[in-house]
């Protein structure tokens, strides 16, 4: 794992030994280096390091200044590096992850380091994560030749039947069958869930057994006691359910014949 790093510091030496001391772990590659605040905001915003080593005071202005301007796009993981300690609580309101005050130790900056370490990757994973999570959605979401079809396996074939040309399904144990004009398929699934699946769709359930498509009706004659004759496209004859009776005159908007 490579870690971009950028610097951002006006006195000569103190950058000399960051540097130097950057450059014993080979984690860490430098990607930039600048001396004032217009000069940062530049180089910053075409890099976009990981991670920023960022003075307090120069010539221009104010590592504060640095990052109140940058866009939200460019968010490196923030670590001052100053003379001055009277600005530590400033800092963290920046949400820098630490704030070295000079003079320092080397054991002191190698500790930095093993930090931005852990947050570059806590970052990255959390990334990677997030595209996996956007991917399997993607290959969740069905295509529009999906929406329009079912896929049936057929003795090691997949069979694509569009919803138009389906006349009804019927209830065949834990299956259905998926009745066309002239042959029907075993459909591997149930009619309580199909019944969820077709509610948008120009389907209505009439029996327990059948959910029949409202375009290949030719007719429907109520016969008495709540329930209805309907005559498909083909000629079949299915009798509803008397439970169902409501839910015809609702979906098929029909006036009842008596």
């Amino acid at each position: 794992m490579k870690i971009s790093v950028a610097l951002v510091e006006d006195e000569p030496y103190a950058s000399a030994r960051i540097k130097k001391l950057i450059k014993n772990d080979p984690t860490f590659e430098i990607v930039g280096e600048v001396t004032g605040v217009e000069e940062a905001l530049k180089m910053l915003q075409f890099k976009k390091p990981d991670v920023v080593f960022l003075d307090i005071k120069m010539p221009d202005g104010t590592g504060f200044d640095v990052l109140s301007q940058l866009p939200s796009d460019c968010n490196p993981y923030v670590v001052f590096v100053t003379a001055y300690d009277d600005f530590a609580l400033k800092a963290f309101e920046y949400n820098a992850i630490d704030y070295i005050l000079k003079p320092y130790e080397n054991s002191r900056f190698y500790k930095v380091t093993e930090k931005a370490k852990e947050f570059v990757s806590l970052r990255r994973s959390s990334v990677i994560n997030q595209q996996i999570s956007d991917l399997m959605k993607r290959e969740e979401q069905p295509s529009q030749s999906e929406v329009n079809q079912i896929k049936i396996t057929e003795k090691g074939w997949d069979v694509f039947i569009d919803y138009p040309d389906i006349l009804l399904f019927e209830a065949h144990g834990n299956y259905c069958k998926v009745h066309l004009k002239s042959r029907f398929y075993i459909y591997k699934e149930t009619m309580k869930k199909l019944e969820k699946e077709l509610s948008n769709m120009e389907f209505i359930r009439i029996h327990r057994s059948y959910i029949v498509n409202l375009t290949n009706i030719n007719a429907v004659q109520y016969i008495g006691k709540g329930e209805y004759e309907f005559e498909l496209c083909n000629a079949t004859k299915l009798v509803s359910g008397r439970s169902f009776a409501s839910d015809i005159k609702e979906y098929l908007s029909i006036k009842v014949k008596t």
